[in-house]
């Protein structure tokens, strides 16, 4: 595991990981989390009470779960009470992760938790005062809708780039009959965007 993969920006996600499976409420006691490859969230979930299972295409990461999403997958029907799948669905082919996604929703008791990379030209100001406990942020963001190749060479796509805009992706997640809960963009690592996606009644 190389030092770069540890940055600041990603340990901000492994933190917005974790708060939004928490977002969720009691509820919610069993994960599923697809793509885990150093188990930080996994643990960090553990570590705060959650049931959690693994799922990986990668046998030496010795998940509970042998599962590639570009496939025929099987997984049990409502064994758990949501799924996590962080930047992970961009790995396979757009029309590849429409499906996957809808197998993950069914196979959910409620909940999809999910990040994708946002490919965008930004300026991000930050205010810190001894008055606030909290930071107040200013961004300015433009998706990079002229660029045709993902910024990281291991993924097939990336929101934000030509034609996949971020609109796509909800247009989606509209027409496979799911409901949008929740999404969150921070200010510390705008190149990750959370969705919580959620079954209709």
């Amino acid at each position: 595991m190389g030092y770069e993969y540890i940055s600041k920006p990603r340990m901000t996600s492994y933190y917005n990981q974790v708060r939004m499976i928490q977002s969720l409420g009691k509820q919610v006691q069993s994960i599923l989390e697809i793509g885990i490859f150093n188990d930080i969230c996994s643990e960090l979930l553990r570590k705060n009470g959650y049931l959690v299972t693994t799922a990986d295409l990668n046998p030496e990461l010795n998940p509970d779960i042998i599962l590639d999403l570009n496939s025929d997958f099987e997984l049990p029907q409502d064994k758990f009470d949501a799924i996590a799948c962080f930047q992970v669905l961009e790995h396979i082919p757009y029309e590849a992760s429409e499906k996957a996604l809808k197998k993950l929703a069914d196979a959910a008791r409620k909940y999809v938790v999910i990040s994708l990379p946002y490919y965008s030209e930004y300026v991000c100001l930050r205010l810190t005062t001894s008055f606030s406990i909290l930071p107040r942020h200013l961004m300015l963001q433009i998706p990079c809708f002229w660029k045709t190749k993902p910024q990281c060479p291991e993924h097939c796509w990336e929101l934000g780039m030509k034609a996949y805009p971020k609109k796509r992706f909800l247009e989606t997640i509209e027409k496979l009959g799911l409901h949008l809960k929740r999404d969150y963009q921070d200010p510390l690592n705008p190149y990750h965007w959370f969705f919580v996606i959620e079954k209709k009644s």
